[in-house]
């Protein structure tokens, strides 16, 4: 099922207009969205993710990692999707959803100290 995931940096993503107060409210948002492309038969599926910080107010590692589980909850209970494409709006974003889908889901669990960066708390 892990196969069927693919995480790319877009630049120039347009970002939702819509307010959401946490990590777990961001995932129930995708996995609606998910449901739905699925009802209407849409097979390869696609989300756009943004920093989290600077849109939302909250921790982008957090996002990554509930998001990720979220959005693989999905895939698992509905094996006819195809395919899930998460395209991440920033370097910082492409990063952290990259690290934390191979800490959640590689085989092989990547190395911390080689350019690994989780700057995905937000600064006040």
């Amino acid at each position: 099922m892990t196969e069927k995931v693919t995480i790319q940096q877009r630049d120039h993503l347009p970002m939702p207009l819509n307010y959401l107060a946490s990590a777990e409210d961001l995932a129930a948002w995708y996995v609606d969205g998910l449901l739905w492309n699925l009802s209407r038969g849409e097979r390869k599926l696609t989300i756009s993710c943004f920093n989290t910080c600077a849109a939302y107010g909250f921790d982008l590692n957090r996002a990554a990692q509930v998001v990720l589980r979220a959005v693989t909850d999905v895939l698992y209970g509905h094996p006819e999707a195809e395919s899930l494409t998460i395209l991440c709006g920033d370097g910082d974003t492409w990063r952290t959803y990259s690290f934390w889908w191979n800490m959640l889901y590689a085989e092989h669990k990547p190395e911390h100290g080689h350019g690994a960066s989780l700057e995905g708390e937000c600064k006040n």
